[in-house]
């Protein structure tokens, strides 16, 4: 699941964004909950509630407005960021039945080694003409051990932990924070500008995400008085 999922979704969304808007990719890519929430519906027969489909619908078009203005790209980088959206639907809900079977420390570790084999072959490999640069000091290696932890492992970590709790489909939604959250930061550590398009996108994200938060509590509660 490492291999096939990771690795394969990060490099082809990364071999994408070298020519494509990177606006066009978070739209496309952003697709994937529709997907995760449609074959959850079709093959494991997990009808979406209404509430799910709402919250997405708002989501969806929070994000759209939030990426601006967007230009175009090759078809050839389309079709890989669209590549990584379908991959990545379906390694959520393979991880989803994994981690049913096995406990989460088990699962983060063996995902994460398979990711790792998966990228080594690739630097093995070399496909595409890429070239591999690795570093050459301590500190660059401190630097990238030091993101890898706090960046892929424990990030993986915590949302295997809610995949667990919550779902595929209500993960995928509430995913769709992450665009916000990446131009927040942006904002506050790169200086970059807040734009009025920005606010309103992050506005709907935010909202459909607290309303989904509430009405589930509601039917969660609703059912428990039955």
């Amino acid at each position: 699941i490492g291999t096939l999922g990771i690795t394969t979704v990060s490099f082809t969304y990364f071999l994408a964004i070298e020519t494509i808007d990177t606006g066009l990719a978070i739209v496309m890519w952003y697709f994937f909950p529709v997907i995760v929430v449609l074959i959850s519906w079709i093959v494991f027969k997990k009808r979406p509630s209404r509430n799910i489909v709402i919250s997405l619908f708002f989501s969806l078009t929070g994000i759209i407005i939030t990426t601006g203005q967007v230009k175009g790209g090759s078809n050839s980088a389309i079709a890989l960021v669209m590549i990584s959206s379908f991959l990545f639907a379906f390694y959520l809900l393979a991880v989803t039945r994994t981690l049913a079977k096995v406990n989460l420390l088990t699962g983060v570790t063996f995902i994460n080694i398979g990711a790792a084999i998966g990228y080594w072959l690739i630097c093995a490999t070399l496909p595409f003409g890429l070239s591999v640069d690795f570093p050459s000091n301590q500190s660059s290696w401190i630097y990238i051990s030091t993101f890898a932890l706090f960046g892929t492992v424990a990030p993986f970590m915590f949302s295997y932990a809610g995949l667990k709790r919550v779902g595929p489909s209500m993960l995928s939604v509430i995913t769709t924070i992450e665009p916000v959250l990446a131009i927040l930061m942006g904002v506050i550590f790169l200086n970059e500008a807040v734009t009025i398009t920005r606010v309103i996108g992050a506005t709907f994200v935010i909202g459909a995400l607290i309303a989904l938060s509430i009405l589930e509590s509601r039917d969660e509660a609703a059912l428990e008085h039955q």
